[in-house]
């Protein structure tokens, strides 16, 4: 059994099939500047709830429980939550702000947007009822570049997020979207993680098998007990480094799907590629099962849902 951690909902009407034009992870690595009219449809066009097409892919996929969150755009927390509600026995909605900027360009000032987000969170986690938070772009919040400063930037919001004893999410690596890849080494994360010990804090992607970022994330990792790792776009070189070194109960399975991700279908389909890397990594049964499962369930306190999502998965495959 699998819970995907890290996957993006709503899409739009121009991405409804965007076979021809994402095959692999360098398509859409070029998609924004390869085709920027069909790009600027996420920035034009009123988003559409795609998680019937993700409840497909799990199907398919042997995924029981998945963590959906708002794709780049305009796209609010609010919809992110109806479309959980929709399959509640099968997604579970997590947090983001400033996903805005990542997909139409950030704010010279990013002191409103990093005021707002303490009282989002709190909303999202307390009236939206949402597990933790997803990959905050900080750019959004932020734009210094000292990691003290960082992190003074960023209490507000993980105070709020201690409060509740939640995880969140930062990105590592490079994005397709533009601006903001200062903020991709994650050695910033350091301070961030000092300051807020009880947080699980998530560097999704791990590095995204470039070297200099998955040294960084590594080095972060070791200071500190708080910080976990997700497999999205990792090889199985670092994968295993990282299960040797942390341990794997500190890393957890993800897909990245997406509305434009689950187009990728070569050399295999998104799922996959992901569980080839545990493959050729060699991890054992054991290693396997808190990647795919233990680990979420403790992360984002999934105990109930985990148990209902599993015996409708089950019920659904017989």
């Amino acid at each position: 059994m699998i819970i995907d951690t890290h996957t993006h909902v709503w899409s739009f009407p121009s991405y409804r099939d965007l076979s021809q034009h994402i095959k692999t992870t360098e398509d859409l690595i070029a998609f924004r500047t390869r085709y920027p009219e069909l790009y600027n449809c996420s920035l034009t066009e009123d988003p559409v709830d795609n998680s019937d097409a993700l409840i497909a892919d799990m199907d398919k996929n042997g995924v029981a429980l998945t963590l959906v969150q708002a794709r780049p755009g305009y796209v609010t927390n609010d919809q992110v939550a109806q479309a959980a509600a929709r399959h509640s026995d099968r997604l579970q909605a997590i947090a983001r702000v400033g996903h805005d900027q990542e997909a139409a360009g950030y704010h010279d000032d990013p002191g409103p947007t990093r005021e707002w987000a303490p009282e989002e969170i709190e909303r999202c986690l307390t009236k939206l009822k949402m597990k933790g938070v997803g990959e905050i772009f900080i750019r959004s919040l932020t734009n210094e570049i000292h990691p003290e400063r960082i992190a003074n930037d960023l209490d507000g919001l993980m105070k709020v997020v201690s409060k509740h004893g939640a995880p969140i999410q930062f990105p590592t690596a490079w994005s397709q979207f533009p601006g903001g890849l200062f903020y991709g080494d994650p050695l910033w994360v350091d301070e961030v993680a000092l300051r807020h010990p009880k947080v699980p804090i998530i560097l999704t992607k791990m590095g995204r098998s470039v070297g200099r970022y998955f040294d960084s994330a590594m080095t972060v990792a070791m200071r500190n007990v708080n910080i976990y790792f997700d497999v999205v776009g990792t090889n199985p070189q670092h994968l295993r480094f990282a299960i040797d070194k942390l341990g794997p109960h500190r890393i957890m399975f993800g897909t990245d799907w997406s509305a434009t991700w689950r187009w990728i279908s070569v050399p295999a389909t998104l799922h996959k590629l992901r569980m080839k890397v545990l493959d050729d990594a060699n991890v054992t049964d054991e290693e396997r099962r808190m990647i795919l499962w233990d680990n979420a369930i403790q992360v984002f306190k999934l105990e109930e849902e985990a148990k209902k999502a599993r015996s409708v998965f089950r019920s659904a495959a017989e």
